[in-house]
């Protein structure tokens, strides 16, 4: 079995608050320790001058590719790299450029795949009602959080989500399975990880605006199988938008940070 960090690095990005004082580098560092005993694949996606020097002179990568097709394009390249090569035991793991994992993520994540189809490290605040922000709208529905099963495993407690970000583990039968309805990535301009997690997890339609146009989506994937995906709890990795960080988080993960006021 091979296990292939799938691994995504980009000078450009979405405007969002981060946290000052850890880099991009900051997390390959992370990344590339945590994970040492993986494949990596790089995809440097619109990288200026300085990042791709730096990328080649001090890291080393099985593969490296240099591409300018902006978030989703990026994300279909690596999944097209992964399905051209990875056996349907092997273990793949897309990952961004701005989470840190703890050092047990690995294990967590090979474990999560036993019980699930896709499974993530991070377990976003949005999916709890306790989330002072934009809360995900399956979990507006009810009074503490989306509709959830529960696992208790070796590494922690696993429950089942609607959606995750682009950053999640699958084996190489489900990257194959599901390459058709993961290929809208590769033809869309905008992100809809949301949207394809909310199709293959087979949520209720939600009758708002900007969910009716995918419901054509929804309907030509209805009669494939049912995914599951699984969060780990408390997660093994940590998205570092500012928006999304606890004071749990700045312990737990030991962010050089001061505690919120």
């Amino acid at each position: 079995m091979r296990k292939i960090v799938l691994y995504r690095i980009s000078s450009k990005g979405y405007p969002k608050v981060k946290v000052d004082q850890l880099s991009k580098f900051d997390c390959l560092d992370n990344l590339k320790k945590i994970f040492h005993e993986w494949e990596f694949i790089c995809v440097a996606d619109n990288c200026d001058a300085a990042l791709l020097q730096r990328l080649r002179a001090d890291y080393s990568f099985d593969e490296f590719h240099e591409t300018q097709l902006g978030n989703p394009g990026s994300f279909w390249r690596l999944y097209e790299i992964a399905l051209a090569q990875v056996n349907d035991d092997d273990v793949v793991y897309f990952i961004e450029d701005d989470y840190l994992h703890l050092v047990d993520a690995p294990e967590a994540l090979l474990e999560g795949l036993t019980y699930f189809d896709y499974v993530t490290a991070y377990d976003h605040p949005d999916k709890y009602q306790s989330f002072s922000k934009v809360v995900n709208p399956y979990a507006k529905r009810n009074q503490y959080s989306e509709t959830t099963q529960v696992v208790r495993g070796e590494m922690g407690i696993w429950r089942i989500s609607n959606s995750t970000t682009m950053t999640f583990a699958l084996t190489g039968k489900t990257l194959k399975e599901d390459a058709d309805i993961w290929a809208l990535t590769g033809t869309q301009k905008g992100d809809y990880d949301f949207e394809i997690f909310t199709t293959i997890t087979r949520q209720p339609i939600l009758w708002r605006k900007r969910y009716l146009k995918f419901i054509l989506l929804k309907m030509k994937h209805f009669f494939k199988p049912k995914r599951y995906l699984g969060v780990c709890c408390p997660g093994k990795s940590l998205h570092l938008e500012m928006a999304y960080i606890s004071q749990s988080d700045i312990a737990r993960f030991e962010l050089p940070i001061p505690s919120f006021i």
